[in-house]
Formats: C-alpha cells, structure tokens, sequence
C-alpha cells in the first residue's frame, strides 16, 4: 500500500473547523447563560423583598441589635468568624484559621473582656476550641435567640474526657457526661474539710440562750446592750427570754464576696452570703473588753495591732484610776453584766493614776485570753493581723465553700436552711469538743432530686421534705451552666 503524503492528510482536515460548535462548547454557552439569568433573578427577588434577609444569615440576638447594619464591627474580608469557618485554612484564596481564631477573640474582646478558661493547662487542639467564641455563641439566629444558652453537650464535648485535653493531670473530675450522683460526682468541699481556723459550734450557738434545755447559765436578752436587743428579739420575748439565734442572725445574702478570680456572674446580689464580721455578728454577746468592764467601759476594736490594744488599754486603766471607777479583783458591785470576759476583774495596781507597764501586760493577758476562746495563738500574732489587715493571707472564715460551682441562695429563698445545713441544728450539745472539720452542706443529692431531667418523675425523697422545701418548684434544669460558668473575668493591672 502506498504510503500517504502530506497533502492527502491536510485535505482530510476540515479548514472551518472553528466555526462550528461541538457539544461542549454549546454546554458552555447554556450554563453562562444559565448563570446571568439566575444571577439576574436573584438580584431582582432580593431588591424586590428588601434585601435585609438575603444579605445576611439572619437577624442578630438582642444583644447586637444595635449594629446589625454595621458588619464591620465584627466581620473581615476573608476572615470567617463562624464556628466552622475557624477551622477553615484555605492559604490559595488568603484564608488563614489561626487569624480567623485570632479575629474572632479579638473582636468579641473589644465588648466582652474574659479571661481564657485554662487555656494553659490545654492541648493546642483544645486551646484552639476556647480561642473559638463562636464555638457557644453563635449569632444571627434571631432577635430572641439567647447566646448563653449553652447546651450541656458543649460541656462534656470535653469534660466527659478532660485528659485527653489537658497536659497535666486534671485538678478535677475528669469525666463528667451528666449531672446525677454517678455521673458526676459529690462536692469536692465535702472532702476537704473545713479550711477555716475559727473556733465555732452552730450546734450550741442554734439553741435557747446558747445552753441545753433545762441547763442554767441561759444567755438573755437584758445581757445585750440596750440598743442591740431588738435585733435579736423574736415576736413575744421579753428581756429575761433567751437569745435564740437562726440562720439569718449571721448569714446574710449579698453579692460576690471578693476572690482572687471573680467569675462573671458573682456580682449578682444574693448569690452569696456575705462574710461573717466580728462588729456585726459577735460583737454583741462577745465585745472585747481589758477585764475591767463596766457600763461606760469602751469595747476594744477587733483585729488591729497589738500595739494599739496596748494603747486602748493604757488609756482606759488610767481614766478609770483617775476617776476612781477601777474596780477590784473581786468587786461584784455590778449588778447587770456587761458582755464579754473578765468581769469582775480590775487593774492590779491603782497608787498611781497612770497605768503601769505589769498593768498593761496584764490586761493584755486577760484580752488574749479572750481572743483565743475563736482563734488559736498563730492567728493572733502581729504578723498574722497585718496580713488580714491587708488581705494576703487566706480567710479564717472561707468566702466561698463552692469554689467551682455556683449556689444562688436568692433563688432558693424558699427552702428552709435546714435541707442542706442539717448539721447546725442539734437539738443538744453534744460534748465540749468543738468539730471543727465538719462541713454541713449536703452532697450532691440534695440538688439532683430537682435538678433532673424533665422526663424523670419527682422522686420520693422530696416529697417526703416538702415541709422544708415550702413553696419551692420540684423541678428545675440539670443543664451544667445552671452552677458553672465557663469565662472568668480580666483583672485590670494595679
């Protein structure tokens, strides 16, 4: 066969091969066209419907209503601030997610100033998940969408298995999936014991005048300075009744008591009680006096430097011995009792006006004696009052007994203290050992029956306390945010 030149196979070759179109090309030319038509009819819905609800993924919460026409305020151009968009890295088209991560804490920051959630202690996986805000707070689902309404599975996404996110062994439980006993676990506090160093029995402080029924030596109301009796006074007492305390003679409800990382919430008044203080608490059946107490004897301060006490001290031995007031060892002349120690117990000398040195000291002695029925010697040493005085050291008295938790005391205003506080209400001393150790807060249990999942019946153990539990509702959410919060707040540099 002979072989075909080249002027054969150019004359197979179609010359207007261009100006025809195959099937691809006409392909082509549809889906342009395809696309500036709908491009154009999208463009005129949305002018036609106003365009607010195409441009936008949706109105904001309540919250940033205020600039929901300015996008600017949170958005970047290339930059996502959605929970998924973070996680995008896409360096062809300028996406980069360590600076959506980076612009999404920094624009929720220039409103919301939190601190990380031990962001330290994380895996840098982890530490990416809490540099996310829009991991919980996702916007742009409506004016009454609430963006602390944070459901439990974002909790136990990592508490259900801290250590696989923590680089150090958890300094708490480490797998929490559900709020019931098993699942959770029961206060740490109530294994701790208590951290206080103040010498206190509710038990004896709980009963009539403070002594076992029948016992005499009752503390009455005609022992409290005048102006102080009708705090203490219940609805048809007299001044001989006994002094009967409650819990509300103590513990007050206020707001945050102070800590060294205040959460964000901790503000809200009757969240806590407020701390217990010696002027207003004890003062009135325990005043501080130098031993030699009499009607117009002025109470020593609490908590101030000994040598301000020995200066009160030295003042008050020689009035009284200039006046001629001081009264001897034994003089029982005093026919009402002045509240606090050492009655009947004077100055030792009284030749001279002005009080000695052994005076003093010995006043001293009868004042420290006094101090150490609450404290111990250590805590009331110079070097321990200057740093109570200046708060750095820990309280005698914690603040704060849930120190991961919340307990909002307003809201359950009605339960009466003893479901949780069983322990402060004896009905008798039991011995003069004081138990100091004991924490009389109830576990976990006293808060799952209520705290439960909406489908679980109410179980038998809260009926059976509806007389304590008075008007308060049986059921309540068992979400975690309900006692925990995850954001702490920034403290401003001094």
């Amino acid at each position: 066969m002979a072989r075909e030149t080249g002027k054969q196979r150019s004359q197979r070759i179609q010359i207007d091969y261009y100006r025809k179109k195959g099937g691809l090309q006409r392909l082509k030319t549809v889906c342009v066209v395809a696309a500036l038509l709908g491009s154009a009819l999208y463009a005129f819905y949305v002018l036609a419907a106003g365009g607010q609800t195409h441009t936008s993924t949706g109105p904001l919460s309540r919250a940033h209503a205020a600039f929901e026409n300015d996008c600017q305020q949170c958005h970047e151009d290339f930059t996502p601030i959605d929970a998924q968009g973070a996680k995008l890295d896409i360096s062809l088209i300028g996406i980069n997610a360590d600076e959506s991560l980076k612009h999404i804490e920094t624009a929720c920051q220039k409103c919301h100033e939190m601190g990380n959630h031990f962001r330290g202690v994380m895996t840098e996986d982890w530490q990416r998940v809490d540099q996310n805000c829009a991991g919980c707070h996702a916007d742009h689902k409506g004016r009454n969408f609430d963006l602390n309404l944070i459901g439990s599975e974002r909790c136990t996404s990592c508490h259900g298995s801290l250590s696989e996110g923590c680089t150090g062994t958890p300094r708490v439980r480490a797998e929490v999936t559900s709020f019931t006993a098993a699942n959770h676990g029961d206060f740490r506090s109530l294994s701790m014991g208590d951290p206080g160093t103040v010498k206190f029995d509710h038990a004896q402080h709980m009963l009539p005048g403070q002594v076992n029924e029948g016992e005499k030596g009752q503390f009455t109301l005609s022992m409290l300075n005048e102006s102080l009796r009708a705090r203490y006074r219940k609805d048809g007492q007299a001044d001989t009744s006994p002094v009967t305390l409650d819990c509300s003679s103590c513990h007050e409800m206020a707001g945050n008591p102070g800590t060294s990382l205040e959460l964000v919430t901790d503000v809200e008044l009757g969240r806590y009680i407020a701390p217990i203080s010696f002027q207003k608490h004890c003062s009135a059946c325990h005043s501080m006096n130098p031993g030699i107490a009499t009607p117009d004897t002025t109470p020593l301060p609490h908590a101030v430097p000994w040598s301000q006490i020995d200066l009160l001290l030295e003042a008050s031995l020689t009035g009284l011995n200039a006046s001629g007031r001081t009264r001897t060892p034994r003089d029982d002349t005093q026919s009402t009792p002045q509240p606090g120690e050492g009655l009947g117990k004077g100055a030792q000398g009284t030749v001279s006006p002005f009080a000695s040195a052994g005076d003093v000291a010995s006043a001293r002695k009868m004042v420290q004696g006094q101090c150490l029925q609450c404290h111990d010697q250590d805590a009331i040493s110079d070097e321990a009052i200057h740093a109570a005085i200046s708060n750095t050291t820990t309280p005698l008295i914690p603040p704060r007994w849930f120190s991961k938790g919340l307990y909002d005391h307003a809201i359950h205003r009605e339960i009466s203290c003893k479901y949780c506080h069983e322990g402060a209400y004896a009905t008798e001393i039991a011995g003069p050992a004081l138990d100091q150790e004991s924490v009389m807060i109830a576990g976990v249990e006293s808060c799952t029956g209520c705290h439960r999942d909406a489908e679980l019946s109410t179980p038998a153990s809260l009926t059976a306390a509806s007389e304590l539990l008075g008007r308060q509702t049986t059921w309540a959410s068992d979400n975690c945010t309900m006692c925990h919060r995850y954001h702490t707040l920034v403290k401003a540099e001094p």
